[in-house]
């Protein structure tokens, strides 16, 4: 390496020129080791989120207060349509065995119309 006289505001403003084209090595350490903490920061952070995202795909809903509520009222009326039916039938067999042209006694049995 050669050593040369130079001027010191010639070489103020060379420092100068370089300073501002260049990135020094310090800033650019400390620029890569931000950059490594965020990376680190973010995926910690999507490590998270993709445990609470299987989390919540394994657990089912709480079914809402109604839902219960709903089914019963359902499942009682189904219930109560069903018995109808067997009733309904149970007449239409009667009045097939009885024959053509006789009319079932009303008077003798009482049937509940749920």
């Amino acid at each position: 390496m050669m050593r040369v006289l130079v001027p010191s505001r010639l070489r103020a403003k060379v420092r100068a020129w370089l300073d501002s084209h260049y990135v020094p090595i310090a800033d650019h350490r400390r620029d890569l080791q931000d950059a490594h903490r965020e990376t680190r920061a973010l995926r910690d952070e999507l490590t998270a989120l993709r445990a609470e995202v299987k989390r919540l795909k394994e657990t089912p809903p709480p079914p809402a207060p109604d839902t219960c509520r709903l089914a019963h009222e359902t499942a009682q009326a189904l219930d109560g349509l069903l018995q109808n039916e067997v009733l309904l039938w149970q007449a239409v067999d009667e009045l097939r065995s009885a024959g053509p042209g006789a009319v079932p006694d009303r008077g003798t049995e009482a049937r509940p119309c749920a």
